[in-house]
């Protein structure tokens, strides 16, 4: 008889093949599922895979990952959207820089200011801000009107219809 409070378990091979295989799946699903980051931009040498200029400010610097892991690295926020609407591939996460702190942001959570008088790297007007009140204290700056990541889709889908592309 074994003594009291004592567990012992014994494992059959094919118990412990059957674990190794369930935490051999656990890590593939998290990996899978980990959150995508920025590809990484060498400024001033790294060139714009829409319009071939040299990504050179950061604060206007672009991304997004597709469902492959490849990452596409753009010197405009508008240059992004317009390369997403015409490639149409699996994005699987959208980045652009906070304006003011030059840090990565998910576009899909910033803030955005449109305006005629911001100059961009192709003259898109856009900018990126973590919250909502950075992106209205800047608009009225600028004279602009602040969009949501889905509000800038849609504009873009407005100005650029399918046939342009």
């Amino acid at each position: 008889m074994r003594p009291a409070g004592r567990f012992t378990i014994v494992f059959k091979p094919l118990q412990r093949l059957v674990i190794v295989l369930l935490l051999l799946l656990t890590a593939c699903g998290a990996s899978a599922s980990a959150e995508s980051s920025p590809p990484k931009i060498h400024y001033g040498e790294d060139v714009c895979e829409f319009c071939g200029m040299i990504i050179s400010e950061e604060r206007f610097a672009a991304a997004f990952v597709t469902g492959d892991g490849h990452g596409h690295i753009y010197d405009d926020i508008g240059d992004m959207v317009e390369a997403h609407l015409q490639l149409q591939e699996d994005v699987t996460a959208f980045f652009v820089h906070d304006h003011e702190h030059e840090s990565w942001v998910r576009a899909e959570e910033a803030y955005f200011v449109h305006s005629e008088d911001l100059p961009t790297p192709m003259l898109s007007g856009l900018a990126a801000f973590t919250t909502e009140e950075s992106a209205q204290v800047f608009a009225a700056k600028v004279d602009g009107r602040t969009l949501t990541f889905d509000a800038l889709l849609a504009y873009y889908q407005e100005k650029f219809p399918p046939s342009v592309f």
